[in-house]
């Protein structure tokens, strides 16, 4: 698969880029849930990092109309570049507050990224080919948080939060380079719209919600990952009351978690060929729910295996669920498609962050993964079940 996919030379260009820019960016994400912690005290605020990330998709249509209007190389050059910006503003005034403002931005900016991603691949390779290429994507965005989340929290500790924004802003403007060089790469080529504002800013909804088989994805994706995004804010709770672990210690847990990630990321374009994307995705539900459930223990051992059993499941589910928006969904829509999908699984994902930040000193952080971990069995049950009726459908 890997050989197959990395003879192409703009593959090779697109992939170097990425690994700088999403090494970047998992060494910084960890850094700022510690920073915020070590400045406050306290794990809800924290969690807030996590909730500011995902507030974005609040933006969804608008991002998904401007990743179908403008070149979307283009457009990732732009994002990076102002990603860059937001970051260095941290090297120079560390703060609660601009940490908030800078991670808001940061989301937007992973938002417009993803969605422009998906739609430039989608133009490169031929739909046989974008299972192999989005799992490639997975294994390296999943095999660098091995060595991100330990390098962002060592960073850290030797040298501050500042030290990890300076790091991320090199890689984004590595990875502008890239992107620079990828050129006469096949692009967004669409006649002039002529559709008004609001229905073609819906576009990318209706489109998924009229397709019986993106529509089921969409819906047992949400439902998994509403109570999954109380998971970030109980998780600092798990690694410092529960294990009695400094906070850097999720450095540690993210890159066990990566370490299954990579095999998961790996395994996901041969499963799929054999099995569809909806087996695949059912399979990464239920073994999240195992994960969370050893992590419920809260033994070293079992968190550790529960993180690498989580990091095996995680790709599947979200390869799968990439996979099939692409496939499904003409080049025009790309954008919007890819948009409002993770829009329909982040939304709900955010509020529960929301929630979690107020209610878990009540909580507590065993009942939400053991609620949890029941909640993705399920789902990759009934996930299962409904593939043959979703295939009929197609």
């Amino acid at each position: 698969m890997w050989r197959k996919v990395l003879r192409d030379r703009r593959l090779r260009v697109l992939f170097v880029g990425q690994v700088l820019n999403m090494f970047g960016n998992t060494a910084l994400v960890i850094a700022l849930g510690i920073w915020v912690l070590e400045l406050t005290g306290s794990s809800g605020a924290a969690g807030v990092i996590f909730f500011l990330i995902a507030v974005p998709t609040l933006c969804a249509p608008f991002i998904g109309l401007l990743v179908d209007r403008f070149p979307r190389r283009t457009v990732l050059i732009w994002a990076d570049l102002g990603a860059c910006v937001l970051v260095g503003l941290l090297v120079f005034w560390p703060s609660v507050w601009l940490i908030y403002v800078v991670t808001l931005g940061y989301g937007v900016s992973a938002q417009v990224y993803r969605a422009a991603r998906g739609g430039l691949v989608h133009s490169m390779v031929t739909e046989d080919e974008l299972g192999d290429v989005n799992s490639v994507f997975g294994a390296l965005n999943q095999g660098l948080r091995i060595v991100g989340p330990l390098a962002g929290a060592a960073v850290f500790a030797a040298f501050g939060g500042s030290a990890v924004a300076a790091l991320d802003a090199v890689t984004y403007l590595a990875s502008i380079v890239s992107l620079l060089l990828l050129r006469g790469v096949p692009d967004l080529t669409r006649t002039p719209e002529r559709e008004p504002i609001v229905p073609a800013l819906l576009a990318g909804v209706r489109h998924i919600w009229a397709t019986p088989a993106l529509r089921q994805m969409v819906i047992a994706g949400a439902v998994a990952f509403t109570g999954a995004g109380m998971l970030n804010v109980a998780v600092f709770d798990l690694v410092t009351a529960g294990l009695g672990r400094p906070p850097e210690f999720l450095g540690v847990l993210g890159s066990v978690q990566g370490a299954g990630a990579v095999l998961g990321a790996v395994a996901v374009g041969r499963l799929m060929r054999r099995r569809g994307e909806f087996v695949t995705a059912a399979i990464g539900f239920l073994l999240n729910g195992l994960g969370l459930g050893l992590a419920a223990t809260t033994t070293l051992t079992g968190v550790c295996a529960g993180a690498v059993l989580i990091g095996l499941g995680l790709p599947m589910i979200l390869v799968a669920a990439m996979t099939l928006v692409q496939r499904r969904t003409p080049n025009e829509v790309q954008g919007r498609a890819i948009a409002a999908s993770e829009a329909m699984v982040d939304l709900p994902y955010t509020v529960a962050i929301g929630v979690a930040t107020v209610v878990i000193s009540a909580v507590g952080y065993f009942a939400i993964y053991v609620v949890q971990a029941a909640v993705f069995v399920v789902v990759g049950l009934v996930v299962l079940r409904i593939r043959d009726q979703v295939r009929q459908t197609a």
